[in-house]
């Protein structure tokens, strides 16, 4: 009998439990609450974002941070470059452009080099900062997180470059795990590339040699459901984050991203 009403009384814990799992998933959906997605989420309880970026980027800069603060994201390493030279011309392939994707990988090297001491850190997250963070779909962490443990023999997984079979290097997410020494092997490499190469032969820096050298990490590709692609909206419903590619300054970044800000309110 007692056997009896000590499992009578597990059960109605579980219930109990699961109810009130339930009642906080709704109210997160109605209400767009994204505290209690954060606890139950490593992916934004347990990783650190790392990102860079320049002066001349500020005004994009700031709308990043604001969009992380909105998701309660405070775990964030940022690294604001000031290059001696100043620079006349911005944007895709110039000068400046080459310099700071090759000093955003010397950035990430940086950070992921003292990952013994980021133990706590599950998660290493490297964000371009024309990239804002949806609050609406917030919940929809935890859904990508489990995508990445179910594909448990990737170590980092990035965008898709559009719906093409190459991978974007605007945002990636690495695991803390065991083959951290290889990832960080492995971008060491890239900057060494990027050091000896001339610009017309790797056309997009850092991304031209990652996907050329794509085999020899263990890799994954994060569902197109999750990433909004420039004007593209793939799924509106689990949408997480939009990249403001295909645009020709900061300006016209600035004006894409406030345009697809539109479609989440």
């Amino acid at each position: 009998m007692n056997k009896e009403k000590v499992l009578l009384g597990l059960g109605a814990l579980i219930t109990a439990d699961l109810l009130y799992r339930g009642v906080k998933y709704c109210y997160d959906l109605f209400y767009n609450d994204t505290t209690y997605i954060k606890d139950e989420c490593d992916i934004l309880n347990k990783g650190m974002i790392i990102c860079y970026s320049t002066p001349n980027y500020e005004p994009l800069t700031k709308i990043f941070l604001k969009s992380l603060s909105d998701i309660n994201i405070k775990c964030i390493n940022h690294f604001i470059d000031s290059p001696l030279k100043s620079f006349t011309e911005t944007g895709f392939q110039t000068t400046l452009w080459h310099l700071c994707v090759r000093n955003k990988i010397e950035h990430l090297i940086n950070v992921l080099s003292n990952y013994e001491r980021l133990h706590n850190t599950k998660y290493f997250i490297f964000s371009d900062c024309d990239i804002i963070y949806i609050k609406k779909n917030a919940h929809e962490w935890y859904n990508l997180e489990r995508y990445i443990i179910q594909n448990n023999s990737k170590d980092i997984f990035f965008m898709r470059e559009n719906t093409s079979n190459q991978v974007n290097t605007g945002f990636f997410i690495i695991k803390n795990n065991e083959n951290i020494q290889d990832i960080i092997s492995f971008f060491k490499g890239v900057v060494e590339i990027l050091d000896n190469s001339n610009k017309e032969d790797i056309p997009f820096g850092d991304q031209s040699i990652i996907n050329d050298k794509l085999s020899n990490i263990n890799y994954g590709v994060i569902p197109n459901d999750y990433v909004v692609w420039g004007s593209q909206i793939y799924n509106k419903e689990k949408s997480l984050f939009h990249h403001a590619v295909c645009a020709t300054d900061v300006n016209d970044k600035i004006l894409q991203i406030n345009d697809i800000k539109s479609h989440f309110n």
